[in-house]
């Protein structure tokens, strides 16, 4: 792959029309005003992080997550710039680099449901065990499509198709920026148990990964964008590290076990100077404000190593693993984030009040799903009627209203598209996950008869 392509100006829908750069901004830096000031961004301040509904405004949200990694992108993308400026376009910079690593880090999150990765799990799950009422005469393929919700796989559907643009580009990003967002650029074709493609989606990943040049590793998919391993790491680092201050800040661990692990992969001189700006340990806030910049330098250092050290393989498209798994075994920055992804495996989303949130979200989307992706399919076979043989229900009239401009109708159906059964049940599915906690949870009261307690509309 040659960074003359994979660094594309061009904007997904407007192919025709040169990139802007008024009032002195890169088209990259025009990604991430589109991406910030878009309905979808802002709704992650009201989306799960790690734990659903925290009263703690100390708590990271999706927002918090997505801007303190995009910060932690940009720096990688600084980084490796700087290491590979001899093979660089000669009209791009560190600065370019580190600009489509922050916009696609922005947005790596958009299109996750409310309630976290529970949420996740729980549509799946409704959907496994609802298939055979809702599906009929659906292809297996597009069952199996809607079955295993994705975020990823949403957040490419938002970007690209729903978002501002309904089917018409979505917010127009340029091409570099979407295929950095693409962490698994294949669809469920591939039989992977993780993919950032919807089946409605494929045709656009396919325009895309030739515009950019990708490598196509087999029948069923493309290799990734160099720099979505950087999106990849970014993630990783933040997660990694961040959960760990939101358990303490809850109560879930204690202080000191998370100093401890943070510190115990550096040596004994660095571990000094660290632990010299450490306050009274009752005083975490501060503390962790402080550890976390020589963390952060430590693990990015790892990421940039790593991907230097591999980089004919990953712009041979051959390379499949993230950076961090792909560290010798010794290497302490290795050896750091796997501990603290086993501490949060083990410490932290055991909780037994996150264990609760997250049956309750579950709760709330099976009525959520029950009433929408019925009256969304009675309202297909409602517009398949010509004749007008087939009456829409009263009830379902009336949540199609709650859909808004998500309920399919004869003026905004895909292009070259009619409202099959797959399509109504993509446009529940852009409607639910699009929904904060909040107001997932009070839609959910609202159709179970337990909205005339007087709740304050979200």
């Amino acid at each position: 792959m040659k960074w003359e392509y994979l660094l594309s100006q061009k904007r997904l829908g407007q192919e025709d029309s040169p990139s802007s750069q008024t009032s002195g901004r890169s088209a990259f830096e025009s990604d991430i005003d589109r991406i910030i000031f878009s309905g979808a961004f802002r709704r992650l301040s009201r989306k799960t992080q790690v734990h659903p509904l925290a009263a703690n405004d100390h708590v990271h949200t999706r927002l918090t997550h997505s801007l303190e990694a995009a910060q932690v992108g940009r720096a990688l993308g600084k980084s490796l710039a700087l290491r590979i400026k001899e093979d660089l376009p000669a009209a791009f910079s560190e600065y370019d680099l580190g600009t489509i690593v922050h916009a696609a880090c922005l947005a790596h999150d958009i299109g996750n449901p409310p309630f976290g990765h529970g949420g996740e799990q729980a549509m799946s799950h409704w959907f496994n065990l609802n298939s055979q009422q809702l599906f009929g005469s659906l292809s297996p393929e597009n069952k199996d499509d809607i079955v295993s919700f994705q975020g990823n796989a949403q957040g490419f559907r938002v970007i690209t198709q729903t978002e501002n643009h309904l089917f018409r580009g979505g917010m127009r990003l340029t091409y570099a920026t979407l295929g950095t967002f693409l962490k698994y650029p294949w669809t469920i074709r591939k039989q992977n148990k993780k993919f950032s493609i919807f089946l409605a989606e494929e045709g656009i990943l396919d325009k895309l990964a030739n515009e950019l040049r990708l490598v196509e590793t087999d029948g069923n998919g493309w290799a990734r964008h160099p720099l979505s391993y950087l999106v990849e790491a970014a993630d990783d680092i933040c997660y990694g590290i961040m959960d760990l201050e939101d358990a303490v800040e809850l109560n879930i661990v204690q202080y000191r076990q998370v100093e401890d692990l943070l510190l115990s992969e550096f040596d004994n001189s660095q571990k000094s100077s660290i632990k010299s700006r450490i306050e009274n340990e009752k005083w975490h806030r501060v503390n962790f404000a402080r550890l976390r910049g020589p963390i952060f330098d430590f693990l990015i250092s790892g990421a940039i190593d790593c991907f230097m050290n591999n980089y004919d393989s990953i712009m041979s498209g051959s390379l499949v693993e993230n950076l961090f798994d792909l560290l010798p075994e010794g290497d302490p920055r290795k050896k750091l984030i796997n501990k603290a992804k086993e501490f949060s495996n083990k410490m932290v989303f055991p909780d037994q009040k996150k264990v609760e949130l997250e049956l309750g979200a579950y709760a709330t989307l099976e009525c959520l799903l029950n009433a929408f992706c019925l009256a969304a399919l009675d309202c297909g076979q409602y517009l398949q009627s010509p004749e007008g043989e087939v009456i829409l229900s009263w009830r379902s009239d009336l949540i199609l209203k709650l859909l808004g401009d998500h309920s399919p109708s004869r003026c905004n159906a895909p292009p070259n598209s009619s409202w099959s059964k797959y399509q109504c049940l993509r446009r529940v599915l852009d409607f639910v996950s699009g929904m904060t906690d909040n107001y997932a949870t009070y839609i959910a009261k609202q159709l179970q008869g337990m909205g005339f307690a007087g709740l304050q509309r979200p």
